[in-house]
């Protein structure tokens, strides 16, 4: 007595559909048919199924399931490989769980960058958003500074963040004059943001372009202005070796060259596109 396609699906916890792709694969032999047409499995190939999904369960490819089928040594080295990334995917899954423990702990929005969990509540929308982004872009001991910089704060970052895209000068000006000493003293800590670019792991150039974006999408053309008012206040009376002004002016000079020519190639593509229509 054998098996319809069904029942062999069934008895292995599998579909019929899965078995069909292992006979396009060539891994499950065809079976022969009855008088009437319908398939019949048979002991041998209830063996073979169950042997397929035994490797698949362990994680065996099914390109690599006939090179290892019958070779000892072959099976030993592929179980060795799938020890080692079946060791990393079980470390990333302990680090999400780890992560969200914390989230849940600490009531922080899911989209807070790693590690900010705990000061999360304390932190802007936008700074939120900020540090989700150079999470991607800086090392771990980087953002360890970028959390410390966070952790102090400033007792106007509520008023910045609640600033009206409508602000008069008066208000600009004043709530630039409150923010321009903390801005002062976290640039006197941490020079290397005169110049971010340098601590990015990945390309500069793609970096920079993201850093700059994202500002302009998180923050008011407002916002931007008090914080490049408090900049201009400061920078002149910064506490800081030579060599980190010449890294800013490299960096606003590369990045103006950027923009420029990132300005020339969307025009280019525009007159090109009114050329062809």
């Amino acid at each position: 007595m054998g098996w319809s396609t069904s029942e062999l699906a069934k008895l292995t916890e599998t579909t019929v559909n899965t078995i069909r792709h292992y006979h396009k694969l060539d891994l499950l032999a065809q079976p022969e048919r009855m008088s009437n047409g319908y398939k019949q499995y048979g002991p041998s190939h209830l063996l073979r199924l169950l042997q397929i999904r035994r490797m698949r369960e362990l994680g065996i490819q099914l390109s690599d399931i006939d090179s290892v089928q019958n070779d000892h040594e072959q099976q030993q080295l592929a179980l060795k490989h799938l020890d080692g990334e079946l060791g990393e995917q079980i470390d990333k899954l302990q680090k999400a769980r780890e992560e969200v423990a914390l989230l849940l702990e600490h009531g922080a929005p899911i989209d807070t960058a790693s590690g900010f969990s705990d000061i999360a509540a304390a932190m802007t929308a936008p700074d939120r958003g900020l540090m989700s982004l150079y999470s991607r872009l800086y090392d771990e001991s980087t953002m360890s500074e970028m959390k410390s910089i966070m952790s102090e704060g400033s007792p106007y970052d509520h008023e910045v963040d609640e600033l009206p895209d409508d602000a008069d000068e008066e208000s600009r000006a004043r709530l630039a004059e409150k923010i321009a000493p903390d801005m002062k003293r976290q640039l006197e800590s941490q020079p290397w943001l005169l110049a971010p670019t340098d601590r990015m792991t990945g390309d500069r150039t793609m970096g920079r372009h993201a850093i700059t974006s994202l500002i302009g999408e998180l923050y008011s053309d407002a916002q931007i202005d008090v914080m490049q008012r408090a900049f201009i206040q400061i920078f002149p009376t910064l506490d800081i070796p030579d060599e980190h002004r010449d890294r800013f002016l490299s960096f606003i000079t590369e990045a103006a060259h950027e923009e420029a020519s990132r300005h020339r190639g969307s025009e280019g593509g525009a007159a090109s596109g009114r050329g062809s229509s």
